[in-house]
């Protein structure tokens, strides 16, 4: 009997810059600004190791973004709209 082998799997974050987002998703930093202003993004600040500080967007943040423009650009549904879509779902996350 072959013996079984159990992988471990190692998490891995993925984070982009600012600058990788915008050219990614082909949005403006000003854009990414409103959508944290809403609570609809969030973003994480690390030190490099120069000193130099860095705007990072995490795996959930990307998601989001993701779904955002979906909502606006694939679906025509406007910014307000799609921020109630994500905190409904949101909530069902919770349950």
């Amino acid at each position: 009997m072959p013996k079984t082998r159990i992988k471990r799997r190692r998490t891995i974050r993925r984070y982009m810059t600012i600058s990788t987002v915008c050219k990614v998703y082909q949005l403006r930093p000003q854009t990414l600004l409103t959508y944290e202003r809403r609570g609809l993004i969030g973003r994480e600040i690390v030190i490099l190791e120069d000193g130099r500080k860095a705007i990072l967007y995490g795996e959930r943040d990307l998601r989001r973004l993701r779904m955002i423009r979906s909502l606006t650009r694939d679906l025509g549904v406007n910014l307000a709209g799609a921020e109630v879509i994500l905190h409904l779902l949101d909530r069902f996350e919770d349950y």
